[in-house]
């Protein structure tokens, strides 16, 4: 039951602070700070593995910061950074405990939990530093059992799915927060706070077609290879025609059918396991690469360009759906000639 709790903690810190940030009115750079502080933290236990001791005093540290923004007369750029440092070292603790966890927990109940964090993100603009000091708590309980060490793990190239993978974690982390908090920001200028709410079941939208794809598609065809193909040259499309359109309505709605294109995810390690190539702890490396620098890379283009960000990301996404196609072509390709090779020798 940990596990589940510690998935539906997880979805309330990824985006929780997105709907902190759209109600007090942030200019988007800041508000993606904050999934970008949540997502440095997982880089752990992937690559980076600490002990029981270390994230122990990670927790601690959380709860301190944590405890501090209950302050009111810090400034607000103080409760900012404290809010980061706060998130990155929680994310890192529950990720860790989380990885420990991982044979217990079913993945699709595991997704469910994860929706419900992403439903209850808005409360973090209500009772920001409650939500802090309680997930302290429950990251603290959840090391009692945890067994990992100290370690750094290598990444290994998985003969190109490894690239695969980063390229469609890029496109998805291009796009994605950065549309959940220029919509919220949207519908908040139209209904109040209450837009914050919106926003969050709109974005659960995206992860209900996410969740739908591989039970529905995986029962109606074994072949990964095409399935891979119609999905990520479908997102491409889907997202660079997403970043002309002007009517909201349409939008949204093509902002809920994206998560499709996303679902195929699970093709890249079915098809490295066919291949013998799969290597999980480089595929999950592979996952947080791309997390991170997806993240980053949309935090720094909206710091830039405040105002054109939203399209620009849109954009950036449906080319990096691309290259995961090309990565994908000219591995096969390669897999091919050589088969070719080996078949006349």
């Amino acid at each position: 039951m940990m596990f589940y709790l510690l998935s539906l903690v997880t979805g309330v810190l990824e985006c929780g602070w997105i709907a902190f940030g759209v109600v007090h009115s942030f200019p988007l750079w800041k508000i993606l700070c904050y999934p970008l502080a949540y997502h440095i933290g997982n880089l752990f236990p992937k690559p980076f593995s600490l002990s029981r001791r270390y994230l122990s005093m990670m927790s601690a540290l959380s709860f301190i910061t944590g405890s501090l923004t209950f302050a009111k007369q810090l400034p607000e750029s103080a409760v900012f950074v404290l809010i980061c440092i706060s998130l990155f070292l929680l994310s890192a603790v529950i990720q860790s405990v989380r990885s420990d966890l991982k044979s217990d927990g079913n993945k699709f109940v595991k997704r469910i939990f994860r929706v419900g964090g992403f439903a209850l993100a808005p409360l973090a603009a209500l009772i920001t530093s409650v939500i802090l000091v309680l997930a302290s708590l429950i990251a603290f309980y959840g090391l009692k059992n945890y067994t990992g060490d100290n370690n750094v793990s290598r990444m290994h190239q998985q003969n190109g799915y490894s690239a695969v993978m980063i390229f469609h974690q890029l496109h998805y982390f291009f796009y994605a927060h950065i549309t959940l908090a220029a919509m919220s920001l949207l519908i908040v200028r139209k209904f109040s706070s209450v837009g914050v709410l919106i926003g969050a079941l709109l974005f659960c939208g995206t992860w209900v077609t996410y969740m739908s794809v591989e039970p529905i598609v995986s029962k109606l065809t074994e072949r990964v290879l095409p399935v891979f193909y119609v999905g990520h040259i479908g997102i491409s499309l889907l997202l660079f025609t997403m970043s002309f359109v002007t009517v909201n309505s349409l939008f949204i709605l093509l902002w809920l059918v994206t998560g499709f294109g996303g679902g195929v995810v699970y093709t890249i390690s079915a098809r490295a396991k066919a291949d013998g190539s799969y290597h999980k702890d480089s595929m999950t490396i592979s996952e947080n690469i791309g997390h991170t620098l997806g993240l980053l890379s949309t935090a720094t283009v909206a710091a830039i360009f405040p105002t054109q960000s939203p399209q620009i990301m849109l954009v950036f996404g449906s080319v990096s759906a691309m290259l995961a196609v090309i990565s994908m072509s000219l591995m096969i390709r390669k897999e091919n000639y050589y088969e070719n090779i080996h078949s006349k020798g």
